[in-house]
């Protein structure tokens, strides 16, 4: 018998987790605000079904994957958590600040494991999405204190039958990581671009944008993502990033102080250690 699988959600994320799921071993049913999506999707055979309503999805499934905004997951957590006890179905989701959102599932008494798929593109909606993305990709999964193991069990088959690399962590430990490795650079990304492009003089701006080619297209790529999102997910983390962002300013300091002083040879030592640094981390990631 298939596991029901229900997509709360069905933009690009939701869609790309649809889209990947092996149909031998799961049923795919999902649920978004536009009745359109759910046309396209069941008609693209992205989705087996669509649901008129989240009550109706959480009837029919066996674990319900949120892939909303952080502050959203929050609320349909407390919204429809009568629902989700009554149906005793395991609750997921792909938030990227996990604290929040689990102190919520707790508060609600829901049979609920955070996950955190590092996938994605700076791209939206379900028309974006892209089977296969969640493949070799590292799944945070966040099992609660005193962990439901059916649960987390269920949980992780998900992830792994889409071919994700599963990496348990506590709420507190993901929240400082994925600021350090995903939050403060979308804020330096954004910054650079501001450094960059945001100039007033037009003869000046029209040789900055001349003068810009892969190497800062590649840098300031995550830039061009939605502002509103990423104004959720740094509020919702601030503690964590503004700890992260120390450690950067440090780093990018202490490198000014070395050109100011004239010191290149510690400025070439700290440029190769980076450099090594890189090659070692692709070496691991195999890319």
């Amino acid at each position: 018998m298939k596991t029901a699988i229900g997509i709360i959600g069905v933009g690009m994320l939701g869609a790309s987790l649809a889209a990947s799921l092996p149909e031998e071993r799961y049923r795919r049913i999902g649920w978004a605000r536009r009745k359109e999506v759910g046309a396209w999707a069941v008609k693209n055979g992205v989705l087996d079904s669509f649901c008129g309503s989240v009550e109706e999805l959480l009837k029919e499934s066996d674990v319900a994957v949120i892939c909303l905004p952080v502050p959203t997951i929050i609320e349909y957590i407390q919204k429809y958590a009568p629902a989700m006890k009554e149906e005793n179905v395991i609750v997921t989701d792909i938030g990227s600040v996990k604290g929040c959102i689990e102190k919520a599932a707790l508060s609600a008494g829901i049979r609920f494991v955070g996950s955190h798929p590092m996938a994605g593109t700076e791209k939206s909606g379900p028309e974006a999405m892209v089977p296969g993305i969640y493949g070799n990709a590292t799944v945070f999964t966040v099992p609660p204190f005193q962990p439901d193991h059916e649960a987390v069990d269920a949980v992780e088959s998900m992830w792994r039958s889409v071919g994700g690399k599963i990496m348990r962590i506590d709420s507190a430990a993901h929240d400082l990581l994925v600021a350090h490795t995903s939050h403060v650079p979308h804020i330096v990304s954004s910054a650079l671009a501001l450094s960059v492009l945001d100039e007033p003089d037009p003869v000046i701006r029209e040789q900055r944008f001349a003068g810009c080619a892969s190497g800062f297209r590649d840098t300031i790529r995550v830039a061009a993502s939605s502002p509103k999102m990423w104004r959720d997910i740094i509020s919702h983390n601030k503690t964590a990033v503004i700890e992260a962002l120390n450690s950067y300013e440090e780093r990018c300091a202490l490198m000014k102080r070395m050109i100011q002083n004239d010191d290149f040879d510690g400025f070439e030592r700290e440029f190769g250690l980076g450099k090594t640094l890189i090659e070692e981390w692709r070496k691991e990631k195999k890319w």
